[in-house]
């Protein structure tokens, strides 16, 4: 049965890693990518446009990928400490 549940994985897993292949990268379809080249150094002042676009275009994003990665650290942190008077927290 074990054997059986690898193999199953082990396609889906292949599955996605064979049709990930055929995914267009590095052609937009919209136009939101062409504003940001035409306009992304002018509106923000940045140097370069990966900072104009992570830092102010998409920033309250990185403001919100990293309040979850401080969540998961400090519930990981709050798990696995123990108690300071003796034995496990718990």
């Amino acid at each position: 049965m074990n054997r059986i549940f690898a193999i199953l994985i082990l396609c889906v897993v292949a599955f996605f890693l064979f049709s990930s292949l055929n995914l267009d990268y590095g052609h937009p379809r919209g136009g939101q990518s062409n504003y940001y080249v035409e306009h992304g150094l002018k509106e923000t002042g940045a140097l370069n446009m990966v900072t104009a676009i992570y830092l102010n275009y998409r920033a309250y994003d990185t403001l919100g990928e990293a309040t979850v990665f401080f969540a998961s650290a400090l519930g990981v942190f709050m798990l696995l400490r123990k108690d300071r008077e003796g034995g496990e927290d718990g």
